[in-house]
């Protein structure tokens, strides 16, 4: 079997025990840390969102009109990634972001690397087994009769018959000795 390379092992680890990443901003020699993304931060990205979507029109359909209504939302969004804690949003934000978008004129592909990252960084999997296991606990859960029941595993039963029957060498053809006395109205029998 194949080991993962140390890469990949290394980027695990990364993950696992929150360590921080340093990204590069391409084109210059700064660096940033990106370190695991807490639930204010997702917070903060979901309302940057969410006004984003507000100030763009139902009806407008054009790519560059939204891309004008918001042109430094990726460094937004890439600054909060980095700042990613209550009180360095809170204080920090207002200034930091309008630093890299007019002073430092940070680009879309600059900010990329640090937008993957954190995506990278998101604890998703927690939050969709979590999901999983809440769904059940929903006290407003359609939940099916008895007979809705029966007649779902009934056609479940009756499908799984159908399909086991075209899979088994005896249909090979039309007319061999197992089609013969059988009808079309008797696949429904149980």
């Amino acid at each position: 079997m194949k080991q993962p390379d140390k890469n990949a092992r290394q980027a695990l680890r990364e993950i696992t025990a929150d360590e921080a990443t340093t990204v590069a901003i391409a084109g210059t020699r700064r660096t940033v840390k990106v370190r695991g993304i807490k639930p204010y931060t997702i917070e903060c990205l979901t309302k940057l969102w969410g006004e984003r979507e507000m100030q763009i029109p139902e009806d407008s359909s054009d790519t560059l009109k939204a891309v004008c209504i918001d042109p430094y939302f990726s460094v937004k969004c890439a600054c909060t990634i980095v700042l990613n804690s209550y009180w360095k949003l809170r204080l920090l934000y207002p200034i930091k972001w309008r630093i890299w978008a007019f002073l430092r004129g940070y680009t879309e592909a600059q900010m990329e690397p640090i937008i993957i990252e954190g995506k990278k960084k998101l604890p998703l999997e927690p939050f969709w087994r979590n999901m999983v296991y809440l769904t059940d606990m929903r006290a407003d859960w359609m939940r099916m009769t008895t007979k809705e029941a029966e007649t779902f595993q009934a056609e479940q039963i009756l499908a799984a018959k159908v399909l086991s029957s075209k899979n088994t060498p005896a249909t090979a053809g039309p007319g061999s000795a197992s089609d013969a006395g059988k009808g079309i109205g008797d696949i429904g029998a149980f």
